[in-house]
Parts: structure tokens; sequence; C-alpha cells
């Protein structure tokens, strides 16, 4: 048997108790506001999203236009691969004749160093 001192001993606890969750539950709240205020202060300071294009899926495209199209692209190829080939060529060309002329110039002026220049 409980006396009505432990009762009222108990009775004060449970209250007091009920009074801690009560205050807990309001703080949670206040926070729960607190952060939500913060939140939408944030978004409003937030640039917006930049708008999106609409996509759309592709599609495959008919066998003559797509074979066309394929044979475009090796044509341009083709002719690219040609013209470097005769740039090259042409390049290697004069190059080496440049090579030559420069080749009989440094001859000359050895020879007519040696041979044909008066000695003083």
């Amino acid at each position: 048997m409980t006396t009505p001192e432990e009762r009222q001993k108990d009775w004060e606890q449970r209250e007091a108790e009920l009074q801690a969750r009560e205050r807990e539950l309001r703080l949670r709240e206040l926070e729960t506001e607190i952060y939500r205020e913060h939140k939408a202060a944030d978004a409003e300071l937030a640039p917006t999203e930049p708008p999106l294009s609409q996509t759309r899926k592709h599609r495959e495209r008919g066998g003559l236009r797509s074979m066309r199209h394929k044979i475009v692209k090796v044509t341009k190829f083709i002719g690219f691969v040609v013209v470097g080939i005769a740039v090259l060529r042409v390049g290697l060309l004069l190059g080496i004749w440049l090579t030559y002329l420069i080749l009989a110039g440094i001859v000359a002026a050895i020879g007519y160093s040696i041979f044909l220049k008066d000695d003083k």
C-alpha cells in the first residue's frame, strides 16, 4: 500500500516528466520552424535553375538518306587525304630543290674563295 505522501510524490514526478516532454516537443517545433524560415530565406537568395529545353528522342534516318550522308563524309575524307599528300609532295620537292640550290651556292662560294680570290 502506498501512502498519500508517496502518491503525491509520484504524481509530482509524473507531472515534471510530462512538463519536460512538453518543453522538448515545443523546442523541436521551434527548431523546425526556424529551419524552415532559414531554408525559405536561402531559397530566395539562391539563383534559380536555368530553363531546360525540351528534348526529343533520336530517330534513325532513312536508308537512302543515310547512305548519301555516309558517301559525302567518305568523299570529304578522301579529298582531305589526297590534298594532304599533294601538299606533302610539293613541299618535299620544293624543299629538295631549295636544298640543292643552297648546296650549289655553298660549293660555288668555297670554289670562288679557293680559286678565284686574289691573294694579297
